[in-house]
């Protein structure tokens, strides 16, 4: 009886502990930028103990923690990052790149509470400032960037290598284009699954001859990092970045340096993964003896090369 009495005051706990209301731990406006040497008023991090942000004794295993950024708009580019005290990235984390106020959830897993209570928290990045973390459910919502529906934009195998030299281009003129145009009509978050990106650097622009009013970020660097060692970058772009990208300029050019490939681009992880699921490659002149459908659910009589529903399984007609 005394040990069902405390597996229901743990679970009790724990479930109050998983909806626990909003508690603010540090509130202020730290403007945060990579430059060298900082601007005046800036900083090279947010999270030093000096100046009591040091949070690490929060980030326990099942706790959330809640990180208000506001870009600055003067800035060339915002992106931010979590890293420890020796500037590398924390389990899980990459470099992301953002517009206006977001706020940012961080759920604290076994590994994250093990590597902060190692060597701490600390955010780095440019362009924005940290104005208050909180730990603890958001009462009033998040303003945060949410994944879209599950959807796979593209999938196939392209090089990136060169600063544009080999390089992925989709206009009005591909079917891989259009599906993007459908998909993503405000800020969204994008998924890559790349093969050899151990190094690289990686930009999103509108189509080439306007790119310098779209590139993403905009100096030109956003250094690809894996995901939980699985190979997914995620970028996140602005309602501002799709519409003049994906909308206006009909195109939207990935490249870059570093001679990774891009296997897949969809809207979550969880979509770009399971492409390693493809059964089979059709070239464009083979007979399908099926019915084909976009990866809209569209039925297709006449299709062109790319990423299509045979029989229930994604195949590539090339």
């Amino acid at each position: 009886m005394k040990k069902l009495f405390t597996l229901v005051v743990l679970s009790i706990f724990a479930v109050s502990n998983m909806f626990a209301a909003e508690e603010t731990l540090w509130e202020g406006n730290v403007s945060i930028s990579w430059e060298n040497p900082a601007p005046a008023g800036t900083v090279k991090e947010w999270g030093n103990p000096d100046d009591n942000q040091d949070i690490s004794s929060y980030c326990v295993e099942g706790e959330k923690l809640n990180f208000y950024f506001k870009a600055d708009a003067s800035a060339e580019y915002h992106a931010y990052r979590f890293d420890d005290w020796d500037w590398n990235a924390l389990p899980g984390q990459a470099q992301v790149d953002f517009g206006g106020e977001i706020t940012v959830t961080l759920e604290i897993n076994a590994d994250l509470a093990t590597a902060i209570a190692a060597k701490g928290i600390r955010i780095h990045g440019h362009g924005f400032s940290v104005v208050k973390v909180t730990k603890g459910t958001i009462e009033n919502g998040s303003d945060s960037v949410e994944d879209l529906e599950a959807a796979v934009l593209w999938a196939g195998e392209q090089e990136i290598d060169g600063w544009g030299a080999k390089s992925l281009v989709l206009t009005t003129e591909s079917e891989g284009f259009n599906v993007f145009v459908e998909k993503l009509k405000t800020a969204c978050n994008l998924y890559f699954l790349i093969e050899n990106g151990k190094s690289g650097d990686f930009r999103i622009s509108g189509q080439w001859g306007e790119w310098n009013v779209t590139a993403l970020p905009a100096d030109g660097y956003n250094h690809m990092r894996a995901l939980d060692n699985d190979n997914v970058v995620k970028v996140t772009l602005t309602e501002d970045f799709v519409t003049k990208a994906f909308i206006e300029q009909g195109g939207v050019s990935f490249w870059g340096n570093g001679g990774f490939k891009i296997k897949a681009i969809g809207t979550t992880k969880e979509s770009v993964l399971n492409t390693t699921g493809i059964s089979a490659t059709l070239m464009n002149n083979e007979r399908v003896n099926s019915e084909i459908y976009d990866l809209l659910g569209r039925k297709v009589s006449q299709p062109t090369k790319g990423l299509y529903i045979v029989n229930g399984k994604k195949v590539i007609i090339r």
